[in-house]
């Protein structure tokens, strides 16, 4: 198998960069086959020959080894982990379309100084003479500890110093890794319903959704993302696993943001071709992991083109709108944001009304009467409070100006 890894990957280029990563660090390091077998060494720690290698019973080091290499790649990323003998290891998976060909293992080490306790773990998990035990505890003493902050900093090093080696490999990577991410906050929220004894209904979603359209007009990515996901935790959380009717929820989404980038100026050709695509994708897929996965490539596709025009037509614009839809809440004036993108006051006015066909000032009231229906509808905050929390100076004005925007005043949009 290691001529699999040599085949992608230079045998010199890595040796070279695995004896550096140990010359610097002074940490053990191996190159393992699926196998958890080694293939190179780089340094060796005295702990270990004095226990002899494998424990008496359990997974053998390099059965650990090898599923430590599965458990990097399925989180995309590297992996900390402790071996029998209580020490921390990283493990860094090479792969190939999906295979791993084998993996780089950093350690081990500690992240403490050893004390007394160690011995009592070690005499039962090996059951070592008292001598031998003295022995493993002085080579011990004298491995340097790794404080966590460093050993995250190393893990991230690692990643830094071999991701680059198979290109192709690392979307594989960070695509498991946001995967991973997204189901855990998915599942975070399905939690924290249930805690709350939260009752499903479908004013709750309505709202939700709301939320995330808002933010997806005002060319907010990070917090569309995160309500996405809070979205879709609803979902499961009324329709259960239910994947025909999450399908059908996604096929509406998918629609309504389809419309909103229609109307923010996108190209209609770009936005017929998006919702083709995606809507069939939604409509062939059979796993609700995937599916979940499949609406946040969705809601980046689609703002991805609201973005596109200004970038052919100007980029100050679109950083003007992200820097807008950031920073709301303070008292930002057009003269602020032209400075924020390098233009004169007049120009940027200008531009900014050409390109938007609204006002700056008219556009900032829209995102602030945006943001506070969700504070309407999930908080008992007066509206004095409200409309100070999203950047009116006082409630009359804030009040005018949401019913000549909604149709109704903030009092009525909350009953």
């Amino acid at each position: 198998m290691a001529n699999g890894i040599y085949a992608l990957i230079s045998k010199e280029r890595l040796n070279d960069i695995l004896q550096t990563l140990y010359s610097f660090t002074g940490i053990p390091i191996q190159l393992v086959d699926p196998q958890g077998a080694s293939l190179q060494t780089f340094g060796r720690a005295a702990y270990c020959g004095v226990l002899g290698g494998n424990p008496p019973c359990g997974d053998s080091c390099a059965e650990l080894l090898s599923k430590a290499s599965l458990y990097a790649q399925q989180s995309g990323d590297t992996y900390i982990f402790s071996c029998h003998a209580g020490l921390d290891l990283i493990a860094f998976p090479l792969t190939n379309k999906g295979d791993i060909l084998g993996s780089v293992i950093v350690g081990p080490f500690q992240m403490d100084r050893p004390d007394h306790t160690i011995l009592a773990a070690l005499a039962e998990e090996f059951f070592l003479p008292a001598p031998v035990l003295l022995k493993a505890y002085d080579a011990l003493s004298d491995m340097r500890p790794v404080p966590p902050s460093q050993v995250n900093d190393l893990s991230k090093l690692l990643s830094y110093l071999l991701s680059p080696l198979i290109p192709s490999e690392r979307a594989l990577l960070l695509q498991a890794k946001e995967k991973l991410s997204q189901q855990s906050r998915i599942n975070e929220t399905i939690q924290l319903y249930k805690e709350q004894g939260v009752v499903p209904n479908q004013n709750h979603f309505y709202h939700q959704e709301a939320d995330l359209l808002s933010k997806v007009k005002n060319g907010n990515l990070r917090d569309a993302r995160a309500l996405l996901n809070e979205t879709i935790g609803y979902m499961l959380f009324s329709d259960g696993r239910n994947i025909e009717a999450i399908r059908t929820r996604a096929t509406d989404l998918t629609i309504q943001i389809s419309h909103i980038a229609l109307e923010s100026g996108a190209r209609a050709d770009d936005i017929y071709e998006l919702n083709s695509r995606f809507l069939r994708s939604i409509n062939q897929e059979n796993n609700l992991e995937e599916l979940c996965f499949l609406l946040q490539d969705v809601i980046e596709g689609f703002m991805s083109t609201m973005t596109q025009e200004s970038d052919r037509g100007n980029h100050h614009i679109r950083q003007a709108l992200q820097f807008m839809a950031e920073n709301y809440v303070q008292q930002i004036t057009l003269e602020m944001v032209a400075e924020h993108v390098g233009l004169s006051p007049s120009y940027f006015s200008t531009l900014f009304r050409r390109t938007t066909g609204s006002s700056f000032r008219s556009y900032l009231c829209r995102i602030r009467v945006e943001e506070s229906k969700h504070l309407l509808l999930h908080t008992e905050y007066s509206l004095s409070d409200i409309a100070v929390a999203v950047g009116f100076t006082d409630q009359s004005y804030y009040s005018r100006v949401f019913k000549r925007i909604v149709g109704i005043t903030p009092g009525k949009y909350r009953n």
